[in-house]
């Protein structure tokens, strides 16, 4: 048996399922996200980004600047 059969079968199985998925999708009208909903996404995703970046920049910053100072002093403390 040629080892490529099983391959090709599923292959053929992911094109075939994606074919009818995409043929479903136009004959329900569904079109993806709206530009609206990207905006939501990015605007929830800087609000995140907003909040871990304050968070972080003020315990973060100052380990890591006393971790440098301490290199360069000798790594006395």
């Amino acid at each position: 048996m040629n080892a490529l059969i099983p391959l090709y079968v599923t292959l053929q199985t992911f094109v075939q399922d994606r074919a009818e998925q995409l043929q479903e999708r136009r004959e329900r009208g569904d079109r993806g996200a709206s530009a609206l909903e990207y905006g939501a996404l990015i605007a929830v995703a800087a609000v995140v980004i907003a909040i871990l970046y304050g968070a972080i920049n003020g315990t973060f910053a100052k380990k890591v600047g006393e971790a440098v100072e301490n290199l360069f002093k000798g790594g006395s403390s």
